[in-house]
């Protein structure tokens, strides 16, 4: 594997590339879908880097209901503060569908010996990681459900359309709602006019009311 298919990598030089592998150790694993990457208080000094597949991060409440805190789909690293800091998972990491995992082992001893390209480029990873976190609090904070979707609407739309990665239920759990209520809202905007949906495609139809829903 070329390291520089990791984005914290892909900016080392051929020097820094050859000597950095010297020191690296990763594994490529195949999670099957549902089962546990990591469990919540585990400790680890491996990093985690989806190359193919989704998991979902999430915590499960005093009630036992699951609600998820973050739904990856895309080629990234994840679990990098808490191993950096040598901190417990305060989540879960779960398989969706069966997922390539490559674990890059003792992180924080490559970082601490490595080049400042990839100084740099783990401060810009950070830096954006605490951006979708926030963004992710502006929802959680909303007063009423149709806030919080009309957030997570505008946050993803292209041209008016929003295509959902996530399922309806996940989508409940990521607002921390119940499915049927999530449905009942979203056809309640429907019926507005405020948008259409075609399987898991949304269309924005007003932006404007949308926008005053905030």
């Amino acid at each position: 594997m070329d390291l520089r298919e990791i984005d914290l990598f892909k900016n080392l030089s051929e020097e820094d590339l050859v000597r950095l592998s010297k020191d690296v150790s990763f594994e490529e694993r195949t999670y099957k879908k549902g089962e546990t990457i990591f469990n919540w208080g585990d400790i680890t000094k491996d990093l985690f880097y989806l190359r193919e597949g989704k998991i979902a991060i999430y915590n499960i409440d005093s009630k036992g209901k699951r609600f998820i805190l973050e739904s990856l789909d895309k080629p990234m690293v994840f679990g990098e503060i808490y191993v950096y800091l040598n901190l417990p998972f305060d989540f879960y990491g779960e398989a969706m569908v069966d997922s390539k995992i490559i674990i890059i082992r003792d992180f924080k001893k490559i970082i601490e010996a490595s080049p400042r390209t990839l100084l740099l480029d783990f401060i810009d990873l950070l830096a954006r990681k605490t951006l979708s976190l926030s963004k992710k609090n502006q929802i959680s904070s909303s007063q009423s459900l149709r806030q919080k979707i009309s957030k997570v609407l505008l946050e993803n739309e292209i041209n008016n359309k929003v295509d959902l990665t996530m399922t309806r239920e996940e989508l409940a759990d990521y607002l921390s709602v119940t499915r049927p209520s999530l449905s009942r809202e979203l056809s309640n905007m429907v019926d507005s006019d405020l948008i259409e949906i075609d399987g898991r495609n949304i269309y924005i139809i007003n932006k404007e009311e949308i926008i005053k829903q905030l």
